[in-house]
Protein backbone atom coordinates (compact mmCIF):
# COMPACT_ATOMS: atom_id res chain seq x y z
CA UNK A 1 0.00 0.00 0.00
CA UNK A 2 2.87 2.52 1.09
CA UNK A 3 4.78 1.56 -2.05
CA UNK A 4 1.76 2.51 -4.22
CA UNK A 5 1.16 5.74 -2.56
CA UNK A 6 4.61 6.43 -3.46
CA UNK A 7 4.87 5.81 -6.77
CA UNK A 8 1.45 7.22 -7.63
CA UNK A 9 2.94 10.55 -5.87
CA UNK A 10 5.97 10.19 -8.06
CA UNK A 11 3.72 9.87 -11.23
CA UNK A 12 0.64 11.07 -11.22
CA UNK A 13 -1.79 9.94 -13.35
CA UNK A 14 -2.31 12.57 -17.18
CA UNK A 15 -4.29 14.71 -17.77
CA UNK A 16 -7.59 14.36 -19.88
CA UNK A 17 -7.14 15.57 -23.28
CA UNK A 18 -9.59 18.50 -23.95
CA UNK A 19 -11.09 15.62 -26.93
CA UNK A 20 -11.63 13.82 -24.32
CA UNK A 21 -13.77 16.05 -21.81
CA UNK A 22 -15.46 16.99 -24.80
CA UNK A 23 -16.85 13.65 -25.35
CA UNK A 24 -17.57 13.30 -21.34
CA UNK A 25 -19.76 16.36 -22.03
CA UNK A 26 -21.70 15.07 -24.55
CA UNK A 27 -22.30 11.49 -23.52
CA UNK A 28 -23.37 13.48 -20.19
CA UNK A 29 -25.81 15.50 -22.17
CA UNK A 30 -27.08 11.98 -23.69
CA UNK A 31 -27.58 10.26 -21.04
CA UNK A 32 -29.40 12.61 -18.95
CA UNK A 33 -31.90 13.36 -21.89
CA UNK A 34 -32.68 9.53 -21.78
CA UNK A 35 -32.77 8.81 -18.07
CA UNK A 36 -35.48 12.07 -17.77
CA UNK A 37 -37.08 10.75 -21.16
CA UNK A 38 -38.19 7.65 -18.79
CA UNK A 39 -38.49 9.08 -15.62
CA UNK A 40 -39.82 13.18 -16.28
CA UNK A 41 -41.81 11.96 -19.30
CA UNK A 42 -42.65 8.86 -19.37
CA UNK A 43 -46.69 8.76 -17.71
CA UNK A 44 -46.76 6.06 -16.22
CA UNK A 45 -43.07 5.96 -14.60
CA UNK A 46 -43.83 6.28 -10.91
CA UNK A 47 -47.08 3.44 -11.47
CA UNK A 48 -44.35 0.92 -12.57
CA UNK A 49 -41.93 2.31 -10.19
CA UNK A 50 -44.28 1.90 -7.11
CA UNK A 51 -44.96 -1.90 -8.02
CA UNK A 52 -41.95 -2.70 -8.89
CA UNK A 53 -39.57 -1.49 -5.69
CA UNK A 54 -40.43 -1.21 -1.93
CA UNK A 55 -41.15 2.61 -2.18
CA UNK A 56 -44.79 2.38 -0.53
CA UNK A 57 -42.93 0.61 2.92
CA UNK A 58 -40.36 2.88 2.60
CA UNK A 59 -42.81 5.97 2.76
CA UNK A 60 -44.28 4.31 5.87
CA UNK A 61 -41.03 4.36 7.85
CA UNK A 62 -40.02 6.71 9.83
CA UNK A 63 -36.74 6.98 8.49
CA UNK A 64 -36.41 11.01 7.32
CA UNK A 65 -37.89 14.53 8.38
CA UNK A 66 -40.52 14.54 6.48
CA UNK A 67 -43.00 12.46 4.97
CA UNK A 68 -41.93 10.25 2.03
CA UNK A 69 -44.29 11.38 -0.61
CA UNK A 70 -46.07 14.53 -1.33
CA UNK A 71 -49.47 13.61 -3.22
CA UNK A 72 -50.15 10.11 -3.23
CA UNK A 73 -51.20 10.57 -6.61
CA UNK A 74 -48.42 12.83 -7.67
CA UNK A 75 -45.61 12.14 -10.12
CA UNK A 76 -41.97 12.11 -9.95
CA UNK A 77 -41.90 15.43 -8.17
CA UNK A 78 -43.89 13.45 -5.18
CA UNK A 79 -41.43 11.50 -4.38
CA UNK A 80 -38.79 11.66 -1.30
CA UNK A 81 -35.04 11.34 -1.69
CA UNK A 82 -34.81 8.62 0.83
CA UNK A 83 -37.39 6.39 -0.47
CA UNK A 84 -36.40 6.88 -4.03
CA UNK A 85 -32.48 6.02 -3.38
CA UNK A 86 -33.71 3.09 -0.94
CA UNK A 87 -36.19 1.34 -2.95
CA UNK A 88 -34.08 1.09 -6.23
CA UNK A 89 -31.29 -0.18 -3.67
CA UNK A 90 -33.10 -2.88 -2.12
CA UNK A 91 -33.96 -4.03 -5.85
CA UNK A 92 -30.28 -3.65 -6.98
CA UNK A 93 -32.27 -2.41 -9.99
CA UNK A 94 -30.31 1.26 -10.17
CA UNK A 95 -31.83 2.19 -13.07
CA UNK A 96 -30.61 5.56 -12.39
CA UNK A 97 -26.95 4.45 -13.18
CA UNK A 98 -27.55 2.18 -15.96
CA UNK A 99 -30.45 4.05 -17.88
CA UNK A 100 -28.69 6.95 -18.97
CA UNK A 101 -25.22 5.26 -19.16
CA UNK A 102 -26.37 2.83 -21.63
CA UNK A 103 -27.89 5.34 -24.17
CA UNK A 104 -24.41 7.40 -23.59
CA UNK A 105 -22.43 4.06 -24.69
CA UNK A 106 -24.81 3.54 -27.50
CA UNK A 107 -24.39 7.28 -28.58
CA UNK A 108 -20.31 6.82 -28.55
CA UNK A 109 -20.74 3.67 -31.01
CA UNK A 110 -22.63 5.33 -33.32
CA UNK A 111 -19.75 8.35 -33.68
CA UNK A 112 -17.53 5.37 -33.76
CA UNK A 113 -15.30 6.96 -31.43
Amino acid sequence: FTAATLEHGMHPPLSPKPEWRALMYELTVVATEAYRSVVFKEPRFVEYFRSATPETEYGRMNIGSRPAKRKPKGGIESLRAIPWIFSWTQTRFHLPVWLGVGAAFKYAMKKDI
